[in-house]
């Protein structure tokens, strides 16, 4: 009996061990499909930081793209109450068509969160296809207080569409997983020299978080670096990294070079979407003034 006992106990050591060495060594192209729920010291930091870049830090901004100050319509049925109505929602959408113009709203983001310094997104100006880098100096961005800093950098069309498709299909190709062994987010990208000012802290492995978000009708979808990113996933990463860094310092003509390179990783990234997976690409662009 015993010795039954010990021939499991052993088997079972072995299977556990090969499953360790099988999740330490497996990689893979697709991000983690995650939320923005995380929290730390009871606040939704993700949640928070997306929302300063999205609306570049005005709350106002926020209040009028999510429809804040529709007023409240009486409910009444009869004639003078619904001239009444009309008269509220003309004042209101013709005030909030102004307010959309004024304010900034940024739908798909790709975010580097440092812990030795404010994040950094990168996102799209569609009217000038430029891209553009926001920069925010408080590790903790709250919509509201924090400021955000600008920078655009024009860019020709098609380089403009290539690397807004990527963005969506690192995004669109993320799948629910456990980022084995340590459920840390990678940290793949250290240059000394980069002038974004997120640098990687030498005391901890788990310094630069890398987050892209996919602003969509029926909410945003969401994906992260983790830790059994494949050469290709590492790759995504480092170039949307390097093309933060092109844009601080509006190097248009180093950004085109990055073409074949984006086109590569394009060729790699359509290949995992899956079946079922529906792909409206400027579906957010066309409806933006909806929401």
């Amino acid at each position: 009996m015993n010795r039954s006992f010990t021939i499991i106990l052993l088997a079972l050591i072995a299977s556990y061990a090969s499953a360790q060495k099988t999740n330490v060594s497996k990689t893979t192209n697709r991000l983690e499909a995650a939320t923005m729920l995380n929290y730390l010291d009871g606040v939704a930091y993700i949640k928070e930081m997306t929302e300063t870049f999205r609306y570049e830090g005005f709350l106002e901004g926020k209040r009028w793209y999510t429809e804040y100050y529709e007023p409240k319509l009486p409910s009444s049925t009869n004639e003078k109450a619904s001239k009444v109505k009309r008269k509220l929602q003309d004042e209101y959408y013709d005030r909030r068509s102004e307010m959309l113009d004024l304010y900034p709203e940024h739908d798909n983001l790709f975010m580097i969160r440092s812990s030795v310094d404010g994040p950094v997104a990168l996102t799209y100006d569609m009217k000038d296809t430029a891209l553009v880098l926001l920069k925010c100096y408080d590790m903790m961005p709250e919509l509201g207080k924090s400021q955000v800093k600008k920078i655009k950098t024009k860019v020709d069309v098609a380089l403009y569409d290539s690397i807004q498709r990527l963005h969506l299909l690192a995004v669109y190709t993320a799948v629910p997983m456990d980022p084995t062994p340590n459920n840390k987010l990678i940290d793949v990208v250290r240059i000394p020299s980069a002038p974004l000012y997120v640098m990687p802290s030498p005391l901890s492995f788990d310094t630069m978080n890398y987050h892209f978000v996919w602003g969509h009708l029926t909410g945003d979808l969401y994906a992260r670096s983790h830790t059994c990113l494949s050469p290709t996933a590492k790759k995504l990463i480092e170039t949307f990294y390097n093309i933060c860094s092109l844009v601080s310092k509006r190097d248009s003509e180093q950004l085109s070079k990055l073409q074949p390179t984006i086109n590569e990783l394009l060729k790699q990234y359509r290949k995992l979407i899956l079946p079922d997976v529906i792909v409206d690409e400027w579906t957010d662009e066309r409806f933006r003034s909806w929401r």
